[in-house]
């Protein structure tokens, strides 16, 4: 069965014995009471449903040292407060989380609403896969920043990449797709991609072998702050022309920036393009589920924080950047909530 692999469902199944006599036939004897108490029986065991619950969650997250992995594991917190087991994995980011959770094999995932739009509607990462109808918005949690880290001075935007050895974190993961795409859109050939862990980056840009590590993160993002704070390491963005190009092409970015002091020696606000991350649930997860999740997420935002700054960013008000179907069970929590939840994020079920 498919979504065993993700969640263990404990089932009690009402069994009822019908145990039948023979009666006389006589007709001063009738057996209609009998009958009518056999026949309610039936019925109830008929409309009776297994009662259904879970013990673990799964979360995927991205690689280690990077803003989603440090955020799910602030959710972990949240799970086992409401007496469920969890685990946050490590995973290739938001384009892998979106395929684990269509494949049966991830019960929730952290994910940029990029792609999670992209595998929803079967295209751009996505071209060519059947449109991922498995999953549903739950929680509008951080923007995940399009920024850079480099040890060359000379590096000022992504416009200067040119020519240079760029790493954008694992292969395949969301922080390397976006941000070739967004090469690719700027015209900027690249000496070359290497795909290695964030948390590599500080020996990688200390011996060379990497001139520029890109990502799309949230921030502070504690791979990007170990290069700064021990490497000297300057953050770069998106200038307002090179934005105004990219979301000419891919409309799920916005203009944001990284406010001023998010990592160690960054005096002024990075310029740049976010794109909002969303935690999503395979459609299957039970809905009273769901519901204590959201409910507990949003009572425990100091739980949360602790685990990730950028969860200071998951309000109620973020609601309306969902652009995805809800779960059934984060809906209902709005609804109580007196939240306004936009169209597109109309539930389904």
């Amino acid at each position: 069965m498919k979504k065993n692999s993700f969640i263990k469902v404990l089932s009690l199944t009402l069994v009822i014995m019908l145990i039948f006599g023979l009666v006389g036939c006589s007709p001063s004897q009738p057996a209609e009471p009998a009958a009518q108490t056999d026949a309610g029986e039936k019925e109830e065991a008929k409309e009776a449903k297994p009662e259904q619950t879970i013990t673990s969650m799964s979360i995927g997250t991205a690689s280690v040292g990077g803003a989603l992995y440090a955020f799910g594991g602030g959710f972990v917190n949240v799970w086992n407060s409401l007496g469920i087991s969890a685990s946050a994995e490590v995973t290739g980011g938001s384009v892998h989380n979106c395929n684990l959770i269509q494949a049966g094999e991830m019960g929730s995932a952290l994910i940029s609403q990029g792609a999670a739009y992209q595998s929803w509607t079967g295209t751009g990462l996505f071209e060519g896969q059947e449109p991922n109808k498995e999953l549903r918005a739950a929680l509008p949690l951080h923007p995940s920043f399009i920024h850079g880290w480099t040890l060359d001075k000379n590096i000022n935007s992504y416009s200067d990449l040119k020519g240079k050895i760029v790493c954008g974190g694992p292969a395949g993961g969301t922080s390397d797709e976006y941000n070739k795409e967004i090469l690719d859109i700027l015209g900027v050939k690249v000496n070359k991609f290497v795909n290695t862990s964030f948390s590599d980056a500080p020996n990688n840009l200390r011996d060379g072998m990497v001139d520029v590590f890109v990502s799309s993160m949230g921030v502070p993002a504690s791979a990007v702050e170990e290069c700064a704070a021990t490497l000297g390491a300057k953050i770069i963005g998106v200038s307002e022309e090179e934005a105004n190009k990219v979301i000419e092409k891919v409309p799920f970015y916005a203009k944001m920036a990284i406010p001023a002091n998010t990592y160690t020696g960054q005096t002024e606000p990075v310029n740049t393009i976010a794109d909002v991350n969303v935690y999503m649930f395979d459609k299957d997860v039970p809905e009273d589920i769901v519901y204590e999740f959201v409910k507990a997420s949003f009572e425990q935002i100091d739980v949360l924080t602790a685990a990730f700054a950028g969860a200071k960013d998951m309000t109620l008000e973020n609601v309306r950047t969902i652009a995805l179907p809800l779960h059934p069970g984060a809906y209902r929590y709005y609804k109580e909530m007196g939240v306004e939840v936009p169209e597109a994020a109309m539930p389904i079920d």
